[in-house]
């Protein structure tokens, strides 16, 4: 028999990786198959005779922890192989329940309601207001804050006609203040390591359907965002909600694109290595440790209770630190104002819950110099106090600033949202141990304010 040749043999066809083949999710794959296999040591150990109640209570939690991060595991290649297409891609921030209730709706023959859900989650202002935060303290997007919120300003209004294309020049600029190449680049590179956002089936794939041509003018109302037939003057058709709720997703998944690239996971190709048994051994000790820590926080929660406060009653409007409860969310509120006053921004940028992820303290610090600049904090008090969780609570205010230049005033109604965080900025239920109250607020548009 002759030789066979090689050539003549067929290529194999590469499986194109999925978001659950990332890094991290192998990791956790490695941890909770160590996690089952202990599992299964300690029922045999229970039948000859040895029962522990910490290890019964830490096994159930992880079997419902186990559950869950199997369905968190699919859920974003489910979402995205659904809906992609049309114009919406799973990433970081994006509401995980949001994402699973929508590829439950698509799997049940639902693709329309599932839909109306994403958009319904876009067209309302509060639920987007942690991603906005986020998006602006990328210190590549802080400059176009203002652009920003006047496009959000249409979007909520419905001026769509307006906000989309200034949604479609965000991204542009933005890309390209990152990466030095715009979004819409043929030679654009999205793709990032170890990410949901820029794996290559969601930002990778959404930019190619942007950017498709389109070479003749039509009236017809389109739902994608083609970026060169809407600002080419082609699509007329572009002004109406679902363009604009995707262009808006698209820009705040780019968002956390950005994150991802400022972490040092750019160029990084690094395939998973599965641990020693010893460092196995030493992974699942520390997440036995940790459930125990989950089941004392549960029992908090179970006895927390939030408060019923009467500003101006049961807490001053106004008064010293003094006259305010020490740990609890309003006291921290009232330092925060006595660092404005004062103008200690380095202490300012320590109590600020979501800056202190993405800058240190010395740079927030001086971001706070430049929004406080020319103005001035002359009064404050408390309007309401409200306990929302056992972690967070809300406080409104009432704000006085004085514009140095003429000594104009203006009053400022504010509501600061207080998280209450361990050391290593994870929220915890109040009491439950050591803890500082961090402020989860965006002060850039102070900067804005109107003195008329």
């Amino acid at each position: 028999m002759g030789k066979k040749n090689p050539q003549n043999k067929k290529k194999k066809k590469q499986t194109k990786k999925k978001i659950k083949d990332n890094y991290s999710f192998k990791e956790m794959d490695t941890t909770v198959e160590g996690f089952t296999d202990m599992q299964s040591l300690y029922t045999v150990s229970k039948q000859l005779g040895y029962r522990n109640q910490q290890l019964d209570e830490a096994f159930k939690q992880f079997d419902e922890a186990k559950r869950k991060y199997k369905t968190y595991k699919i859920v974003p290649d489910r979402f995205n192989d659904f809906f992609a297409k049309k114009g919406w891609i799973a990433y970081e921030s994006l509401s995980f329940d949001l994402m699973e209730n929508c590829v439950k709706l698509a799997e049940a023959g639902k693709p329309k309601e599932a839909e109306e859900a994403l958009i319904e989650h876009f067209t309302d202002r509060e639920r987007i207001s942690f991603l906005i935060i986020r998006l602006k303290n990328v210190k590549e997007f802080r400059s176009r804050t203002p652009l920003l919120l006047n496009a959000l300003e249409d979007h909520f209004n419905g001026r769509y006609h307006a906000s989309v294309p200034l949604f479609l020049m965000l991204i542009d600029g933005f890309v390209n203040d990152v990466e030095q190449i715009g979004f819409f680049a043929d030679k654009v590179k999205l793709d990032v390591w170890d990410t949901i956002a820029a794996h290559s089936s969601g930002l990778v794939a959404i930019q190619k359907i942007f950017n498709k041509s389109r070479r003749k003018t039509t009236n017809e109302e389109i739902s994608l965002p083609y970026r060169n037939g809407i600002l080419h003057g082609r699509d007329l058709g572009y002004a109406n909600v679902q363009v604009s709720v995707k262009t808006l997703s698209t820009l705040l998944a780019l968002g956390d694109w950005a994150i991802e690239i400022n972490k040092g996971k750019k160029d990084v190709d690094k395939e998973y290595v599965p641990p020693t048994p010893e460092k196995t051994i030493e992974q699942i000790a520390s997440s036995l440790e940790g459930l125990t820590q989950n089941q004392r926080q549960k029992e908090y929660l179970q006895i927390w209770k939030p408060r019923d406060i009467t500003v101006g009653e049961d807490i001053p409007e106004k008064g010293d630190l003094s006259d305010y409860e020490d740990g609890m969310p309003e006291r921290a509120v009232m330092q925060l104002f006595d660092y404005i006053t004062v103008r200690n921004y380095g202490k300012l940028a320590m109590m600020l819950e979501l800056n202190r992820k993405y800058n240190s303290v010395k740079k927030m610090a001086g971001n706070l110099r430049e929004v406080f600049e020319g103005k001035k904090l002359v009064d404050y008090k408390l309007v309401n106090v409200y306990d929302n969780a056992s972690a967070v609570s809300e406080i409104e205010t009432e704000l006085i600033f004085e514009r140095e230049e003429d000594g104009k005033q203006v009053t400022d109604h504010r509501t600061f949202r207080l998280v209450y965080q361990d050391e290593d900025n994870n929220p915890i239920p109040r009491g439950f141990k050591q803890a500082e109250w961090k402020v989860a607020f965006d002060f850039h548009n102070i900067e804005y304010i109107n003195f008329l």
